[in-house]
């Protein structure tokens, strides 16, 4: 809600501040060097609006992803300004994991926290504007600051688009790249595992797209699709325009998708 309102505010200010510099434009006493720039602070003024407006919003996450932020008996629940995390002490394998865009991080949660439960360190990224574009290199300060022996990216949709530019460009610090619903942009190095995870509801991940990617593709790659999954329900942030409909609850989806993770990453 809160995000709603800042756009509406942003909107408003920019319309009056547009109105008052289009009327300093017309002014007859106003010089050809200064209206132009009034002309380019206005256009400025529009797009920072409509960026304001498009990147404010984003999908909370529900109740039952927040519930899961805890520690326990066995595992730490760690938040920094950059990452959420999911430790154990004396853990050598780190998963590190991009969030979908314009999804609240924390609706990974669940999904996060089932994995370490198996021996797995999970961090969450917490992205500017919730969008992985504008952090694609974020993976890189967990690794500097940690020493683990094998580290794995992974992503959601547009998040996976971003874990696999990281890894084109950073094998020597990844072993394995997995891209839940997502595909690569770039050439993955043959030194970096790859799998990839889907539902076959989902109505959202661009087949061709995801098709003609295999391409880029390193030559150790595997591929799983699950049941009556859909794109949204990697994460608990609810239902997601354009979406398929799940046959599955989100609670089965993110198990099965975790137990897919963790086979990969135990066996690879």
């Amino acid at each position: 809600m809160k995000y709603a309102i800042y756009s509406s505010i942003a909107l408003i200010l920019s319309i009056l501040l547009g109105i008052l510099l289009m009327k300093l434009v017309t002014k007859k006493e106003t010089g050809k060097g200064k209206k132009i720039l009034l002309s380019a602070l206005f256009s400025l003024l529009i797009i920072t609006a409509v960026s304001l407006i498009y990147l404010l919003p984003y999908q909370k996450a529900e109740e039952s992803a927040l519930e899961v932020l805890k520690s326990d008996e066995k595992i730490e629940y760690v938040e920094e300004k950059k990452y959420y995390a999911f430790l154990q002490e004396g853990n050598d394998t780190a998963l590190i994991f991009y969030p979908g865009a314009k999804v609240d991080e924390k609706a990974y949660a669940r999904l996060a926290k089932t994995i370490a439960e198996e021996g797995i360190d999970v961090y969450v990224v917490k992205m500017p504007f919730h969008m992985a574009l504008f952090g694609s290199n974020r993976a890189e300060e967990i690794i500097e600051e940690n020493d683990y022996e094998r580290v794995y990216l992974a992503g959601h949709s547009l998040g996976g688009t971003m874990a696999s530019s990281f890894a084109s460009s950073h094998e020597e610090n990844v072993h394995g790249l997995i891209l839940l619903a997502s595909y690569p942009s770039k050439k993955i190095p043959d030194s970096v595992l790859l799998y990839s995870i889907y539902g076959d509801k989902d109505g959202c991940l661009e087949k061709e797209a995801y098709e003609n990617s295999r391409e880029y593709w390193p030559e150790r790659n595997g591929e799983a699709v699950l049941p009556g999954g859909n794109h949204a329900q990697f994460g608990e942030y609810g239902k997601q325009k354009g979406d398929g409909t799940a046959e599955i609850s989100a609670e089965e989806q993110i198990s099965r998708c975790a137990e897919e993770i963790v086979f990969f990453i135990k066996n690879s």
